[in-house]
């Protein structure tokens, strides 16, 4: 084979690996990132059934019978998440930072996975019910009313710039009662209906 055959077939070969790396990348964009893009809330149920305060207290309930450390008096910080969803990793290093920095004496932090806790039927029918995707967080206050209820953030990896939990948080420490209930978001996802 001559020069410029070897020339030839040398780019043939680079551009197919060329190709197949693209396509690859693709491939892995669209499962990753395309793929789990949906509404926080599928139905868009307006308001959400956390607004109800009968079903606020019903979730606190079952969740202090499963997480029977958790007590009245301290705001309770509630992520759900499900162990087989791609998005969890988008806020697992937040969620870390968070409880490494919550004081204890005012707030208590768990995690509730729904995928591996051990509830029982009747019980994941009524958390999937309210919690219509994860990852998400409750945050209770002492009174055990909601104060905020949603995504940690919208895109991307959470972190403190871009949580929207933060703002809640702040205004919280400065004394504001709030009630957010926020379910009107798209992004990354896993529907737990």
């Amino acid at each position: 084979m001559d020069k410029s055959g070897a020339k030839r077939g040398a780019l043939l070969k680079a551009t197919l690996f060329f190709m197949v790396w693209l396509l690859l990348l693709g491939l892995a964009y669209w499962y990753f990132l395309i793929k789990p893009q949906q509404w926080f809330d599928a139905t868009q149920q307006q308001p959400p059934l956390l607004a109800d305060s009968a079903r606020q207290q019903a979730l606190r309930e079952q969740l202090r019978q499963h997480f029977p450390q958790l007590q009245d008096g301290r705001a309770w910080f509630v992520r759900f998440k499900q162990s087989g969803c791609q998005c969890e990793r988008f806020v697992e290093l937040y969620h870390q930072s968070f409880s490494a920095r919550a004081d204890p004496a005012r707030m208590q932090v768990i995690s509730v996975d729904l995928a591996q806790d051990t509830f029982t039927p009747e019980q994941l029918s009524f958390i999937t019910e309210v919690i219509p995707a994860t990852p998400s967080v409750a945050l209770f206050n002492p009174q055990g009313a909601v104060n905020y209820f949603g995504p940690y953030h919208q895109e991307g990896i959470c972190n403190a710039e871009n949580s929207y939990l933060e703002p809640v948080l702040q205004a919280l420490a400065q004394g504001q009662d709030l009630s957010i209930l926020n379910t009107l978001v798209f992004g990354c996802f896993c529907s737990t209906r």
